[in-house]
């Protein structure tokens, strides 16, 4: 093979394939049609001479031979990425530049409308992509060039990623308004006979109340743990159920006429949101940039819960 007649555009398709572990995802991330993944994937077959991606019920597994590309073809993105993004400095009054975010549902409602509304007036040619990812895969996203940067709640500190502290946020309990055994305040017995909708994103473990609870040796009664945020306020008004969140998450999806906030009877401490961003991408010009916008807009919620 002559390396002038190789399509780069094959391993950004294989990398996705390798993350999704699906060729419609894959597909629906790139903008391309499945027949068009699963036509590069046959080229990359015949290519190594493997069949890179196996067909299982837990998706499209990489081979032995798929497993060992992963890294070296991610590094090989990120170093073209940089080698051409960082020629040069960036200019977002005139400059073209789409960067990708992962974001949880609720981090979307909340910080995309601020992040646009900035762009359409400082940074007019500047696009986003966002991406919703299981917990712990955006950093193998970020590592691969997948994405740029990551906005949320994540783990200490990991080597070859940079962070930047956004906010703070308490715990509150969410519950209707006019709940029936729980008025102007809640005590540690009421929370602990109550019936609970605890939100559990796939892979993220226990949460920061959880972790409190465990440690005076108490738990919860659990009625459904739900993926996301968002069907949490639907639940609460037709029914007696408690519902703990950030303090900013409870603002973003209550409603005065029926949803009520009270201060948790402990302290199971506060959650931090972060940006989180790869080694590869920290001293592009264009990142830097966009990077010190979303510290300016999301530094703290204001008092709609929305970032400022």
């Amino acid at each position: 093979m002559r390396p002038e007649n190789f399509d780069l555009n094959l391993i950004r398709i294989f990398l996705t394939v390798a993350r999704c572990r699906s060729v419609t995802e894959a597909g629906n991330q790139l903008g391309l049609t499945q027949s068009s993944v699963s036509h590069a994937l046959g080229r990359l077959r015949g290519l190594c001479n493997d069949r890179l991606f196996i067909s299982t019920s837990k998706g499209m597994l990489p081979t032995a031979t798929a497993s060992a590309m992963i890294a070296p073809l991610g590094e090989a993105i990120a170093l073209a990425m940089n080698t051409f993004q960082s020629a040069r400095a960036f200019d977002p009054s005139i400059d073209a530049r789409n960067f990708v975010l992962i974001l949880s549902e609720i981090g979307e409602l909340s910080y995309i409308p601020q992040l646009l509304d900035y762009l359409s007036r400082h940074a007019p040619h500047v696009t986003l992509n966002v991406l919703h990812l299981a917990s712990g895969d955006h950093y193998e996203a970020l590592a691969h060039g997948v994405a740029d940067i990551a906005i949320g709640t994540f783990p200490a500190d990991k080597a070859d990623f940079h962070e930047d502290r956004l906010f703070d946020q308490p715990y509150v309990c969410m519950l209707r308004a006019d709940h029936s055994t729980i008025h102007a305040s809640l005590s540690l017995k009421q929370y602990l006979e109550a019936t609970h909708v605890v939100v559990d994103p796939p892979g993220r473990g226990p949460g920061v109340v959880e972790q409190a609870l465990a440690a005076m040796g108490r738990e919860r009664n659990i009625v459904i743990r739900l993926p996301h945020f968002l069907a949490g306020p639907a639940i609460l008004r037709q029914s007696d159920y408690l519902m703990s969140v950030p303090a900013w998450t409870s603002r973003l999806l209550g409603s005065p006429a029926y949803i009520k906030c009270l201060p948790l009877p402990f302290d199971p401490g506060v959650i931090t949101a972060k940006s989180v961003w790869h080694e590869r991408c920290h001293i592009d010009p264009g990142h830097q940039w966009f990077r010190s916008v979303v510290r300016k807009l999301l530094c703290a919620p204001d008092a709609d819960g929305h970032a400022r």
